[in-house]
């Protein structure tokens, strides 16, 4: 099982999930999407890909936020810290490329 280990909701149907998910978190690069027939809130839920927002190799965390607009995602708002999905498989499909583009560091709220 892959345990929800933070939640913040980020909007009234906008929710930032943090799940523990070591080899999910081991192979994630920058863009991987969590595709089709991958993730399921419980044995019986329908299987959805979703965008890696974020990832941890060391805590062996992977960040996604999720937009509540149908039956899955809603569940998936609904599931709090220590709830566990039934099924997390990924990355798949290829990461998004970067190459000639810098990477740009926010600092401050401005």
């Amino acid at each position: 099982m892959y345990q929800i280990l933070e939640k913040r909701r980020l909007s009234s149907n906008v929710v930032l999930l943090v799940i523990d998910a070591p080899y999910v978190a081991k192979k994630a690069e920058p863009g991987h999407a969590q595709r089709a027939g991958r993730l399921a809130v419980d044995a019986d839920g329908e299987r959805i890909p979703l965008t890696i927002s974020a990832y941890d190799r060391k805590k062996g965390t992977i960040t996604i936020v999720v937009q509540e607009v149908g039956a899955t995602t809603m569940k998936l708002g609904q599931m709090n810290e220590g709830d566990c999905l039934h099924d997390f498989v990924g990355p798949l499909g290829k990461a998004s490329e970067f190459d000639g583009i810098k990477k740009a560091a926010v600092v401050g709220g401005g």
